[in-house]
């Protein structure tokens, strides 16, 4: 119920679905859901929903401090330090494409630090880790920066930016991306995710529609089918593209088309054990950029070093 208590708060302050939809990020039949769901909790509605207009109802307007209190006792509750125990457990999401690469080596160095943690990692697309962390399901979350304003309980670590690519079967003539596109069947990434929005955005503001044949938030399932002369895809260029065989790798336009790949956490988190593993994920996104950019140099593009926010 704390999610829909955030909704209703972003709502009462945003004056409309919409809007509040478009500041967390959720669709606006998904904040409506929400607002129903507690409207049915209490018993009272708590918006006035006569014609276009969604306006506080006076109960709706006298609930807001309360529920600013419950909000703010829960994320205290949420952020309090557990003892050192034997089966301490530090549950982590993460985004595929950085199982391999972040969160494993991370783990690894910290379960040297800490041998008695016990590390859960969960898989999902960002959007589902996001949603997990903020209903205090995670303690944190490797994920695609979101994109839309940050919640002001949350803080962003950026790890990586990387830059997006085509990829192409090996004998695939050509050297425009533009020109094999419009030719090739397209492996689309999947359109729901942060980063799958990015490229579909990219396209449509170059006028560029491609005929989708498959759509999939995997890169290396998507990898596999561009090996497997299936079609072209745009992904991101993480550093399975230097090692799949079959594939040709090229270059975009500009660097206008990148994720950033980072780590987030409640803003007022100060576990030992979660700041320990920020720390390695910081040292091994480093030694990721670097490696990636030996093996890119000369080539397409490469991962680099997030630039911090603020």
């Amino acid at each position: 119920m704390i999610s829909e208590l955030r909704s209703f708060l972003m709502v009462a302050e945003a004056g409309s679905f919409s809007a509040a939809a478009k500041r967390i990020g959720l669709t606006q039949a998904a904040i409506g859901a929400q607002i129903r769901r507690l409207e049915r909790e209490l018993g009272y509605q708590v918006f006035d929903r006569s014609g276009w207009a969604v306006s506080l109802t006076r109960v709706g307007r006298s609930i807001i401090p309360t529920v600013e209190d419950i909000i703010g006792a829960f994320d205290r509750l949420r952020d309090q330090t557990p003892p050192r125990v034997e089966g301490r457990i530090l549950r982590v999401g993460a985004i595929a494409t950085t199982q391999t690469t972040l969160f494993a080596p991370a783990a690894s160095r910290l379960y040297t630090e800490f041998p008695e943690l016990v590390v859960q990692m969960s898989s999902g697309t960002s959007m589902a880790l996001l949603d997990r962390l903020d209903a205090g399901e995670l303690d944190a979350a490797l994920l695609v920066h979101p994109p839309f304003g940050l919640m002001s309980h949350m803080t962003w670590r950026g790890l990586l930016t990387q830059d997006y690519v085509m990829v192409v079967p090996a004998d695939t003539p050509g050297e425009l991306w533009k020109e094999i596109i419009l030719s090739c069947p397209f492996i689309r990434y999947d359109s729901r995710s942060f980063g799958g929005r990015g490229v579909d955005r990219f396209l449509k503001a170059r006028g560029v529609t491609p005929r989708t044949v498959f759509e999939t938030e995997e890169v290396h399932t998507i990898l596999q089918m561009v090996a497997s002369n299936i079609g072209c895809a745009i992904v991101p260029d993480v550093l399975a593209v230097s090692f799949m065989p079959n594939i040709r790798v090229l270059p975009m336009e500009d660097r206008d088309l990148s994720r950033e790949v980072g780590l987030m956490i409640p803003a007022r988190a100060s576990d030992d054990a979660l700041m320990a593993f920020c720390k390695h994920l910081e040292d091994i996104a480093a030694e990721t950029a670097r490696s990636t950019a030996v093996l890119r140099r000369g080539g397409a593009s490469l991962s680099r070093l997030a630039r911090p926010h603020g």
